[in-house]
Parts: C-alpha cells; structure tokens; sequence
C-alpha cells in the first residue's frame, strides 16, 4: 500500500490521506507531519493503526480543550463528554493524563471554586454544596477540604435574602413562616441550626 496523494480540507488543520488512489482517511496536518506521511511513502496495516491512534488522540485532545475553553470542568465531566463523543477508553484515558499534567484538569480546585461562587452568588449551604460536587464525581476528600478552606456562612445575607423574599410573612409566628422559609433555607443547603438563627436574629434574637 503507498500513500498516492494528500491533499487540503476546508479545516486548515487536516488533511485528506488518498492509498493506493482512493480515499482512506482523514487526518490532522500536525500528525501527517508528525509520522512523516508524505507522497510516494509505502504504509502497512501496522504504521496505519498507529496513524488512526496518534490521529483519534490528537482529535480527542481538541474536542477537550473546545470543552474546556467555556467554563473549569470535573474529571468525571470531561470524561463522560468524550465518551460520548465515542473515543476509545484508551485515547480517553491518555487524554485525561496529559490534562492533569498539564493542569487543565484538577478536580480539588474545581471544589474550591464551586464553593466559593456558590457562596457567594447563590447563598448555597454545605449540604447543597456537597450533594452537587458529588454528582460532578468529585471525591469526599476534596469536597471535604474545599468546604473547610472555602466555606464561610455569612448570616447576614441569609437575612437579607428572607427579609426581601419573604416581606409579607416575616412577622407571622406561625408554622406558616418556619415551613415556607425553612423549606427554602433547606433547598439551598442549609441545616436546622442555620436556619433558627436566621429566624431569630429576624425577630431580633440573639444568634
């Protein structure tokens, strides 16, 4: 088999590889020069699988770092994305390597800026926090020592979040109040304690 000719795609960065005077396969421009590909080279079944291999992981690595140029993903994210982008377990996996050493991946950074933007932007508690950075696949160690380093309640903001939600039934002393603005608290992550003192320094309590 001999490479016959090679020639331009629209996207400037392949190339389409012609063996044998009919079309085999599309590949990157940085990989045909890589491997030395060029008009006239004889190739066998052995130099074209490590072709398709060296081609699939440097396509993997671009749908990565597209992926990642929106928002700082999860390992878990990452990975279930170019599964479903249909690469092999092995490309994935050596995609996920070169990311982690070249610390595009980190999932205890992740953590600790989840927490802080869920703190400070949507008055999360620890328990929603912690609920939602396990469904991203990060692990309790991490989520753990984000919470401890990261977390602060800020108690004041709660009470401005009610007083300005909840106008209407700050001063109603009945289950009414605790079950509507405690239902809310809780949705939000927090826990039973946080949730009476918030109530209570409302009703001019101390905390």
């Amino acid at each position: 088999m001999i490479i016959t000719n090679i020639t331009s795609q629209k996207d400037p960065e392949r190339v389409n590889i012609f063996i044998d005077n009919q079309f085999a396969f599309g590949l990157f421009y940085s990989t045909k020069e890589e491997l030395g590909l060029k008009k006239g080279l004889e190739v066998d079944e052995s130099l074209l699988e490590s072709i398709r291999s060296r081609d699939e992981l440097q396509s993997a690595k671009s749908k990565a770092y597209q992926y990642l140029s929106y928002r700082q993903r999860t390992q878990k994210e990452l990975e279930d994305y170019l599964v479903k982008k249909e690469f092999s377990m092995n490309t994935v996996e050596n995609v996920m390597e070169l990311l982690k050493e070249a610390g595009y991946v980190d999932d205890l950074a992740f953590a600790r800026t989840y927490v802080r933007d869920k703190t400070s932007y949507k008055n999360f508690g620890p328990y929603r926090i912690r609920n939602e950075l396990a469904q991203k696949g990060i692990s309790k160690e991490s989520i753990d020592l984000a919470l401890e380093e990261e977390y602060q309640e800020e108690l004041q903001d709660l009470v401005d979040l009610v007083r300005s939600k909840y106008s209407s039934i700050l001063h109603d002393r009945t289950e009414k109040r605790f079950r509507r603005i405690g239902g809310f608290l809780q949705r939000k992550g927090h826990s039973y304690d946080t949730i009476r003192r918030v109530l209570d320094r409302i009703d001019g309590k101390d905390d």
